[in-house]
């Protein structure tokens, strides 16, 4: 009988009834799959105000409500991850809807688990020559769980699985992008780009996914496959930064004949079918390659954390009673100018931990320049604690004295320059060759003490005391080094959504200028807690980096040459303080950086027992380095007259190689390789690779005054291991590194280099 119906009822029970009640979401999809409507089950049975002729033209999906994301699902695509069931209608004499059972099945699997997460976000801090990890406060975690989808391989286009093979039998490292992207996004959306890749976890193999069938499988077809499989084999193993994975994938598929013929079948059949069932083996593959990952990964978050003081983060998510354990995936964001900006976030199947043991610390390390070492503990009393230029130039770590050393048979003066990032010299003293240059950060920690109405205001001032050249510069009067500049310090503080959900937010609080009794560009010390005065934040639980960036000065705006830095202090009506007790300006240890200690009395303005202010004298140089490659000599003279590099040379010839590794300064290393072919001869490398700082000869080379670094050699030398055949093709490459740094970096911007190449031939 026909009936027409005014909104559809439908009887809805489990199979068997679970232990703990399970409340569930019906929603209703036209056949085309649009959503029409979506309403909670209650009782026993489910509820349309839809009206239609006939039931059974419509698709009827339920899934458990128990996570409230569900609310906002308006496709079967996102339904998909909530494991619906899709209800079979079945229509009675009477006109009504049978009774439908959910399996037992779907009740065991609705039934969710608790997973406690938690683990870190650190970042490791070089502070002089103490380096460190730190935990990272008030970063935002995003939890999520990987799938493979298995189910969907069938889904991917023919172009897309005849491209596997290819990939396979000639991998190239790193993996090309193609352009464009061949792929069309499928119904889900995957997790961004790689930023990097850190904590890599390998997928554990699956039983039966290593069970190779016999030799005897191979088609006609499958050694060409093999061939070039076991020439691309070569080049990963040689490559160092290729994973190891990959090197043991290719092991895998070459000893499998069954997978060597179905990839080289030409079949889209045969080789989805390989996929599905070797994916273990695959998989070092895919996840290398990120225009793949939207066909074989998913990634849904499940939790969303925020790390503490300490960087430790710990929180519970629940997931499907499926059997299976979660496959966690973490990126982080951290607020950079008041921004949640993406600091973390590497590719999304090499990094995850597979299988998840629920509870185990996870450890996530940042590398991201623009993380700053924050968090740190409050100091007691009326303290000054001049720390760094930048996070990690400590103040003890600048050479305040005329100090020489013998660098290459050449006198070097390290007064004003740091050691930051150096490693290897023949002395402690050798290694205080990093000028300053970019953007300066001068770093301060204010005790708990302040600030009060006798100290309530700093100022930074500078002066030149010595050219680049360190000849004395004319005498002159200190200059303010914020010249009106506008300085903030930013705080986070907590507030919760709607849903009872805490976050966090940032707020900024203007330290100056302030012009105050005909004193200009004065600062005010901030408290050691926002919710203080002055700053009287009002917001919820207010924090902020104990460290505070008291002046940012663009170097580039000086001329080069020794400076003296100026720290002065002034009351809460503007009158600059003297006399200070010379404790409450502290400097970092020069080992261990913390604690503090007294500031020797070379960093301060002596005043009798006490002291002016706080001083330090700092070496700017923003020049850029120079590399240039010349053409070979032979007794003397050019014989190349064209730039196609071919050099003929008589028997005995002294052959010239020369470069030039220039900086104005001095303040730049250099390295100088001369490669053969693509042989590794050492003995001739030997002779002609070389490495030094730009300030004077080094190895077998002579440097002139113009910084051209010469050599001659003799034909045999050159040629070593190709000295049979008396010719031979090299390259010659000279990299100048520049030493200045920010404090956060080495300005790399500042490098040189120049590459080249030349053939030997008898004359």
């Amino acid at each position: 009988m026909n009936k027409s119906f005014d909104n559809i009822v439908i009887p809805l029970a489990f199979n068997t009834k679970p232990a703990d009640d399970i409340p569930l979401v019906a929603f209703l999809f036209s056949r085309s799959g649009k959503l029409l409507e979506k309403t909670v089950v209650r009782g026993d049975a489910v509820e349309f105000k839809t009206s239609g002729v006939n039931p059974r033209l419509y698709k009827v999906m339920v899934a458990p409500a128990t996570d409230k994301k569900i609310e906002a699902v308006q496709s079967i695509a996102e339904l998909d991850r909530f494991k619906p069931y899709e209800l079979v209608l079945d229509i009675n004499r009477e006109g009504f809807i049978n009774p439908v059972l959910i399996p037992s099945d779907f009740s065991i699997l609705w039934l969710m688990r608790s997973c406690r997460v938690r683990g870190k976000v650190i970042k490791n801090f070089s502070l002089g020559s103490v380096s460190q990890d730190r935990g990272i406060c008030h970063a935002r975690v995003h939890i999520c769980e990987v799938d493979r989808i298995w189910w969907l391989i069938s889904k991917i286009p023919d172009r897309i699985i005849s491209k596997i093979p290819e990939i396979i039998a000639t991998p190239q490292w790193p993996f090309p992008i193609p352009e464009p992207e061949p792929f069309e996004p499928p119904v889900f959306d995957p997790v961004g780009p790689v930023i990097s890749e850190l904590n890599p976890q390998p997928l554990p193999p699956r039983a039966g996914q290593f069970n190779f069938t016999a030799a005897s499988e191979f088609t006609a077809r499958s050694p060409a496959l093999l061939n070039r499989l076991t020439e691309r084999k070569q080049t990963l193993e040689e490559n160092a930064s290729a994973p190891a994975q990959l090197a043991a994938a290719q092991t895998a598929i070459l000893a499998s004949p069954k997978i060597l013929n179905q990839l080289n079948s030409g079949n889209t059949a045969a080789i989805r079918k390989s996929i599905v069932e070797n994916f273990a083996i695959f998989h070092p593959y895919f996840c290398h390659v990120p225009w793949l990952w939207p066909y074989f990964y998913r990634c849904d978050q499940v939790a969303l954390a925020y790390t503490d003081l300490n960087g430790a983060f710990d929180i519970t998510f629940k997931y499907w009673n499926n059997g299976d354990k979660p496959d966690l995936y973490f990126w982080v964001e951290y607020l950079i100018d008041g921004i949640w900006t993406t600091v973390y976030k590497p590719s999304v199947p090499c990094n995850t931990y597979w299988d998840y043991l629920c509870g185990s610390a996870v450890t996530i390390r940042v590398t991201d320049p623009r993380v700053r070492w924050e968090c740190n503990d409050v100091i007691d009393g009326d303290i000054v604690w001049i720390k760094t230029i930048g996070s990690s130039a400590s103040v003890s770590h600048i050479k305040q004295a005329d100090q020489y050393s013998v660098i290459q048979g050449k006198l070097f003066n390290h007064v004003g320059l740091t050691d930051v990032f150096m490693s290897g010299g023949s002395s402690a003293l050798d290694n205080y060759r990093r000028p300053f240059g970019g953007t300066l950060n001068f770093v301060v920690q204010f005790g708990s003490g302040l600030p009060a109405n006798g100290m309530y205001y700093y100022r930074w001032s500078y002066r030149q005391l010595r050219n680049a050249d360190l000849s004395n510069s004319p005498a002159t009067a200190l200059t303010s080094l914020h010249k009106g500049q506008a300085l903030h310090k930013a705080y986070t503080y907590e507030y919760f959504d709607m849903l009872g959900h805490k976050h966090f937010g940032q707020n900024t609080f203007k330290l100056g200028p302030v012009a105050l009794n005909g004193e200009d560009d004065l600062y005010i010390i901030p408290p050691a807690f926002p919710a203080s005065s002055p700053v009287n934040a009002a917001e919820l639980s207010p924090l902020w980096d104990q460290n505070t960036i008291t002046a940012s000065v663009d170097s580039t705006q000086f001329a080069d040459g020794l400076y003296e830095f100026v720290l002065e202090l002034f009351d809460v009506n503007g009158n600059k303080l003297a006399a200070i007790p010379k404790p409450i300006f502290q400097v970092p240890h020069y080992t261990s950086f913390a604690p503090s200690i007294n500031a020797p009395d070379e960093y301060l303005l002596v005043n009798g027992v006490n002291a002016d202010g706080f001083t330090m004298s700092a070496r700017v140089d923003n020049q850029r380095c120079e590399a240039t490659i010349y053409k070979i000599k032979v007794n003397g003279s050019e014989v190349s007259s064209d730039c196609c590099g071919f050099v003929p040379y008589p028997p005995n010839a002294n052959i010239e190689v020369a470069f030039r590794a220039y900086h104005p300064h001095n303040f730049a290393t250099f390295s100088f390789v001369v490669k053969k072919g693509t042989c590794n001869d050492a003995l001739q490398q030997g002779f002609t690779n070389v490495s030094g700082m730009v300030i004077g000869s080094a190895g077998n080379y002579t440097r002139d005054s113009n910084s051209i670094y010469r050599e001659g050699f003799s034909p045999a030398q050159l040629l070593g291991i190709c000295v049979a055949g008396g010719k031979a093709a090299f390259a010659e490459h000279v990299y100048v590194t520049a030493l200045a740094t920010n404090g956060y970096d080495r300005l790399s911007y500042l490098d040189a280099s120049d590459l080249a190449a030349f053939a030997l031939e008898p004359a």
